[in-house]
């Protein structure tokens, strides 16, 4: 029996400590990888359970991280301008990451004017020539770790 009949057979299995044990395996497997691969491999993880958007934790990470100010915003202050700007088919986390990511991009241009950055925002977002899926790729690929 190979590894993979072993994986299914875990999975289908009604005990949750072999599913546990799985995991434990898998992640220790997954930890002895070089730095790249392993972020490769968590990657496709994250898509795997999340799709190819970016969950409030992965965003807030990523928001925190971006330089040369961080988080300018919290999900709740975007999320109100969002909706004072009619905005409401974007999604509210999008909208948060890609308003942070233009405060610390474009400061010195827009300097205070949040309606500058929800127009910005909500341009960069809908941009109709733009892969689908555009700010998980943008904010997963583009910016240094």
């Amino acid at each position: 029996m190979e590894s993979k009949s072993y994986i299914e057979k875990i999975l289908s299995s009604e005990d949750s400590s072999k599913k546990e044990k799985l995991m434990e395996c898998l992640s220790n497997i997954i930890d002895k990888y070089n730095s790249e691969d392993k972020e490769e491999i968590e990657r496709k993880l994250y898509e795997l359970a999340e799709g190819k958007v970016l969950n409030e934790e992965r965003a807030r990470y990523l928001i925190e991280k971006m330089k040369p100010f961080g988080k300018k915003w919290e999900l709740t202050d975007t999320e109100n301008v969002r909706n004072n700007s009619g905005y409401g088919d974007i999604r509210p986390i999008d909208f948060w990451i890609v308003m942070n990511s233009a405060y610390n991009d474009y400061n010195d241009i827009f300097k205070e004017d949040v309606g500058l950055y929800a127009r910005f925002s909500k341009d960069f977002i809908m941009d109709e020539d733009a892969v689908e899926d555009k700010v998980y790729y943008y904010f997963t690929m583009i910016p240094k770790e």
